[in-house]
C-alpha cells in the first residue's frame, strides 16, 4: 500500500561526507558534516529521477557514471524509474544496485515509478515539513503514461482495478492502484539490430505513430497545472511539487504560488536536472555530462523554503 515518508529539510547524519571520486581521501568533519577547513556545513539532500538504468535508451552505462553526483550528498532521493524491476533487475541485481547507492550516501530513499513499481513501498515523499512534495509524476495521468505503446494495456488494467471513485480520487490509493497495474507488464520490444541505423530506428519508433508525440506534448503542457491542483486539494502545505516521469526538465511558477519542477531524465533528447535542498534553500541545477560521467552543473533556479 502506498505510503508517504517525511524528512526534515536537513536530514540528520553523523557520517562523514564520502568523496566518491577520491574514496581514500579523509574529510575533516565538525558536527554532522564539515569541510576541509573544519567549518560546519549544512547537510545536503539531493533528488534525482528517471535514471532508467539498464534501458538501452538511457545515457547511463551503469551506476558508476553517477558517482560525481553523489559526492558530498548526505541524503539522496531517487524519484522513480531508477531501473526496470520487471525485466532488467532481478532480486540480486536490485540488491547490488541499492548497495551501490548506500555505499556512497548514508541515507537513500527509493520512490516507486511506473518502471519500478515494487522497488520500495514509498510512492511519495514530504520534505521540509511538507513544503516540498516529491512523487514520480504518473499520478497526474489517468492511464499512467498516455504516450506509451503500453497505454492501452495500462488503461485496461486500471479499468479492472478501479472500483470506488472516491478511492481513485485520493492520491495514496490512486498510486497504489497504478503500481499494481504496472506490475509484470510485457516488455516493449525495441529494435536490437541495424548497425549504425539503430538509433534512427528507435527514434522513429518513439515518434510514430504521430499520436504518441502529440500525447507527450500534451502531457508536457498539462502536467504543471494538474500537479498544482492536486497538491492544493490533497497536499495543501506543498509549495513545491517535484516530479519526473514526463522527461521534460522544466520549472513553472503557477497561480497560487505553487512551483512545479520536473527533473527530466537521463535519456535523450532533453536530459535532466537535479534538485538540492540545503538549509532553507531549494536549488535546481543542471546535470552535465563529462565523458561517461555525470556531474552537477550550474544553478538554474533558487528558491527560499521559508
Amino acid at each position: 500500500m502506498g505510503t508517504t515518508k517525511s524528512f526534515p529539510a536537513q536530514p540528520s547524519t553523523n557520517a562523514p561526507l564520502r568523496h566518491a571520486c577520491h574514496p581514500n581521501r579523509k574529510v575533516a568533519t565538525c558536527g554532522r558534516a564539515g569541510s576541509l577547513d573544519g567549518t560546519v556545513t549544512t547537510p545536503l539532500l539531493r533528488i534525482l529521477s528517471d535514471l532508467h538504468l539498464g534501458d538501452e535508451r538511457s545515457w547511463l552505462s551503469g551506476p558508476a557514471a553517477l558517482t560525481p553526483l553523489l559526492e558530498g550528498v548526505d541524503a539522496l532521493v531517487l524519484n522513480g524509474d531508477t531501473c526496470d524491476t520487471q525485466h532488467d533487475f532481478g532480486p540480486a541485481a536490485l540488491a547490488a544496485l541499492k548497495g551501490f547507492f548506500t555505499q556512497h550516501v548514508s541515507n537513500v530513499t527509493f520512490l516507486t515509478g511506473n518502471h519500478d513499481p515494487d522497488i520500495s513501498d514509498l510512492d511519495e515523499l514530504a520534505l521540509a515539513d511538507g513544503r516540498v512534495w516529491v512523487t514520480h509524476g504518473d499520478v497526474l495521468f489517468d492511464d499512467i503514461a498516455p504516450w506509451s505503446r503500453q497505454q492501452r494495456e495500462l488503461a485496461r488494467r486500471l479499468a479492472r482495478l478501479r472500483h470506488a471513485p472516491e478511492a481513485w480520487r485520493q492520491i495514496a490509493s490512486r498510486l497504489r492502484l497504478m503500481r499494481e497495474a504496472s506490475l509484470n507488464l510485457p516488455r516493449e520490444q525495441l529494435p536490437t539490430s541495424g548497425g549504425r541505423t539503430i538509433r534512427l530506428r528507435r527514434m522513429a519508433r518513439d515518434l510514430f505513430p504521430p499520436t504518441r508525440a502529440l500525447a507527450m506534448l500534451h502531457a508536457w503542457a498539462v502536467a504543471p497545472g494538474r500537479a498544482a491542483r492536486l497538491a492544493a486539494d490533497q497536499r495543501p502545505g506543498a509549495r513545491f511539487v517535484v516530479t519526473g516521469h514526463i522527461h521534460f526538465p522544466v520549472i513553472r511558477r503557477l497561480r497560487g504560488g505553487c512551483v512545479f519542477i520536473n527533473t527530466g531524465s537521463f535519456s535523450p533528447p532533453l536530459g535532466g536536472r537535479l534538485v538540492d535542498l540545503q538549509g532553507e534553500t531549494l536549488r535546481v541545477r543542471r546535470i552535465v555530462r563529462t565523458g561517461e560521467c555525470f556531474c552537477p552543473g550550474g544553478v538554474v533556479a533558487e528558491f527560499p523554503l521559508a
